[in-house]
């Protein structure tokens, strides 16, 4: 009935490095945590009295794609860790409610294989391996395969500090692979014991050399400073998601939601701002949505579904997150995610602040 006991339930079945390795972020973990703690901070306003009937539309519209609900599955990799079918049950559960998936690079099953079980929901995330050649290669790909948009993460370009992980003794299982780089002719041979293939660290030409090579929907992931913000704007970028990976990369790293409110200033009215970190009921969507994202992703919480029930799993999160979302609009007096802004919450914490 809540997402928490779905992360209860398949981390206490679940292999402990695997489980670890999913829950885990970089040095202490704090972040991990904090992420999801600062929804704690932004409190609701409801109006209570509507202006009509109560007919609810939770549908958005991002760079064209029309969204059941402001939701979107985050790239995370390889999903084979937690199920066999791993991306595919994932695509195909985001397509079924009308959502969208991110695919990463680093997926098990080759991308194409993934955009076939899901045509026109799906988009790449693009990680540089290699040479800029390969990156090409990549983008071209991505596009061959049917990317409705190419998502570039820039903040995961070298390897992070991931004591928990450690601690517990992960090691890729041997029935993982590496589907889209071996399709790239980027891997061959055996994984890497800790399943790292070392990156090329993105520059702002890169991002600029991307640009200039597709004529997709440009995203940039991992988005945190309002500089940067606009000077993807000022490159190209469709949208921004501001993350911090989900605590995964840097310890000590400001909270996802400390950062969206300035980011969705400094772009153009507009340029979508998606929200990326520690979203763990319909309720935090809603807040994340009050302060200015356009929709959200989620990341762990897709994969304790996909766990405990491949697609079917997927699908629950995804209803309970749609039915939470519903309930929380309707309870404000909102028919429509549009009217959902931020005279809807109260933030509390001083860092949350305009």
């Amino acid at each position: 009935m809540s997402l928490d006991e779905f992360e209860h339930q398949w981390m206490a079945h679940a292999d402990r490095p695997v489980a670890q390795y999913v829950a885990g972020g970089a040095g202490s973990d704090r972040v991990v945590a904090t992420n999801t703690a600062a929804f704690d901070d932004v409190w609701l306003s409801p109006r209570g009295l509507h202006d009509g009937p109560a007919d609810l539309d939770t549908s958005v519209t991002v760079l064209g794609h029309t969204l059941a609900m402001p939701l979107m599955l985050a790239p995370t990799s390889p999903q084979r860790l937690v199920h066999p079918d791993a991306e595919l049950a994932t695509a195909r559960a985001a397509a079924r409610h009308g959502l969208l998936s991110i695919v990463s690079t680093d997926s098990h099953f080759p991308y194409a294989d993934i955009a076939k079980a899901a045509p026109g929901r799906t988009w790449f995330q693009l990680f540089p391996y290699r040479s800029r050649a390969d990156v090409d290669a990549t983008v071209a790909y991505a596009e061959e395969c049917g990317a409705s948009a190419l998502v570039v993460t820039v903040d995961a370009s070298f390897a992070a500090r991931r004591l928990s992980t450690a601690r517990a003794g992960y090691r890729l299982p041997p029935d993982i692979d590496y589907g889209t780089l071996r399709a790239l002719g980027i891997w061959r041979g055996d994984p890497p014991a800790g399943g790292r293939h070392e990156k090329i660290p993105v520059t702002w030409d890169d991002l600029e050399r991307i640009r200039s090579r597709t004529s997709l929907p440009l995203l940039v992931k991992g988005v945190l400073r309002p500089a940067d913000a606009r000077r993807c704007v000022d490159l190209g970028a469709d949208a921004s998601i501001v993350s911090n990976h989900g605590g995964r990369q840097l310890d000590g790293v400001l909270p996802a939601l400390f950062a969206l409110r300035s980011v969705v200033a400094a772009v153009p009215h507009g340029h979508p701002v998606i929200f990326d970190g520690g979203i763990r009921s319909g309720v935090d969507l809603a807040k994340a949505i009050a302060l200015g994202a356009r929709a959200v992703c989620i990341g762990r919480p897709y994969l304790w579904g996909l766990g405990l029930g491949g697609q079917r799993g997927v699908e629950r999160v995804l209803d309970l997150l749609r039915q939470e979302f519903s309930d929380a609009l309707l309870q404000m007096g909102i028919t429509t995610v549009a009217e959902l802004d931020d005279t809807f919450v109260t933030r509390s914490c001083r860092h949350l602040r305009d």
